[in-house]
Formats: C-alpha cells, sequence, structure tokens
C-alpha cells in the first residue's frame, strides 16, 4: 500500500484538484496494478488520504477533501500552504497572463458573493495601471477555461466563482487582501465564502456549522439574535 500512497501522491501533485471521478480513474488501476485493495468506501478514502496528509505536512504541503458549495461536488485538492511572494504565478504562461489571473482573483475577492459573470471575464477586465499587456479576448476564454479545469474556478449559471483549489491554495492570500468579503466562520474559524447568512447581522457562516450548533442552540453565534435563515438549500 505504500507503493499506492506515493503514487497517488505524484497524481494529486501533478493534478492539484481531483473530483471523485479521477480519484477513481486514478485508485483503481494503482490497486490493481500493486494487487491491493482498493478503499471500498468514502471512509476508507479518507483514512488513506488522511495518512498521505500526515506525511507531507511538515513539508508545508496539504492534501484533503474540500466541499464546494457552488458546485455541489468535492474535491480532493493539494496545495502547498507555505506563503510565498509567488503564489500567483504559473509556469508556461507569460507575464500578462499570469497579470490576468490575478486581476480576475481579484474582481472575485472584491465582490459581497465572490462571483462575476462569465463574460465579465474577458469583456470587462481593467489592466490600467500594469506594464503588460492584455491577452486576446479568446485568449482570455481559453485561459479561464483551463483554469477552470485546474480547479481554479467553478463556472455556474454563466458565473464564474472561486474554486477549490483557490479556495485551499490562496487562502493565505485571500485572508490578508479581501477582509471586507471573506471572513473567517464564527464557530470553526476557518475562512467561509458563501454557505448561510444570519437574516439579522449578515454574518455568513458554514452549513454544516451552524446546523450542529443550532442542535443545542437557537440564538446566532454572531449577534446573539435568534436563528431565522433557513438550512436547506
Amino acid at each position: 500500500m505504500d507503493k499506492v500512497k506515493r503514487a497517488f501522491l505524484r497524481a494529486c501533485i501533478n493534478h492539484s484538484c481531483l473530483d471523485p471521478e479521477q480519484i477513481d480513474k486514478i485508485l483503481t488501476p494503482l490497486c490493481e496494478h500493486h494487487k491491493v485493495e482498493k478503499p471500498a468506501n468514502k471512509e476508507a478514502l479518507y483514512k488513506l488520504v488522511g495518512e498521505i496528509e500526515n506525511t507531507i505536512r511538515e513539508l508545508n504541503q496539504s492534501l484533503g477533501f474540500v466541499q464546494h458549495p457552488i458546485s455541489g461536488k468535492e474535491y480532493l485538492v493539494f496545495a502547498i500552504t507555505e506563503a510565498t511572494p509567488d503564489k500567483l504565478a504559473h509556469p508556461g504562461l507569460s507575464a500578462e497572463e499570469c497579470q490576468y489571473f490575478s486581476i480576475i482573483l481579484d474582481m472575485l475577492g472584491q465582490r459581497e458573493d465572490l462571483c462575476i459573470a462569465w463574460n465579465e471575464a474577458y469583456s470587462n477586465v481593467n489592466f490600467k495601471g500594469t506594464a503588460t499587456k492584455p491577452p486576446t479576448k479568446l485568449r482570455m476564454q481559453t485561459l479561464l477555461q483551463m483554469w477552470n479545469d485546474m480547479g481554479y474556478f467553478v463556472e455556474s449559471d454563466d458565473h464564474l466563482y472561486l474554486g477549490a483549489r483557490s479556495i485551499v491554495e490562496f487562502e493565505f492570500h485571500l485572508r490578508s487582501h479581501y477582509v471586507d468579503t471573506i471572513k473567517e466562520c464564527a464557530l470553526c474559524k476557518k475562512l467561509v465564502f458563501w454557505d448561510v447568512k444570519c437574516s439579522d447581522c449578515g454574518r455568513k457562516i458554514h452549513r454544516e456549522c451552524i446546523r450542529k450548533y443550532l442542535r443545542t442552540r437557537s440564538n446566532c453565534p454572531t449577534c446573539g439574535n435568534k436563528w431565522c435563515t433557513r438550512l436547506s438549500q
């Protein structure tokens, strides 16, 4: 099983963001090749990933599952957790294309709902104040689709949202640059992006966090007023 773990980690590093179908396509032949039993259920898969994550944590790397509130899908995300100045650099892309990524991330981070219309991402982009020449509109569309496939963004109903990979990989950047729009969940202290809001104070809280909290209480953990927001999606 150690060989499977090492090979699976390499695949996670290469892809960075995997959905359940991709995980199965990688793990099934790996386990067959090394003649070991594939994780039989989600709990066994979580255990396998947890064992791998324990071996890389000291290297400032993480591997874990992220449930994306917009797409409704769960993703396995590999990320470098150490904050470094080149977090927004992308090997193989030009300076203006890396700048374009930063602009899109900034557009998303500044919005209260953390999303922009898909066509706004290539038709209303402000490159003013930068020394780079904007990519062509066609190139922008190609890049957006590529970053969407890589897990940096998620497309839903013709809108673009932060993807699971950005949520994990750029946590330090998001915490430090968008304090007005991206805050911690009042209960678990992890960043909360969408989920649910208190109808009185407007504070966002993870749906699962508030669901557990309300089993024993009835007030908002932030403002103290009675919680009235429906939790059903």
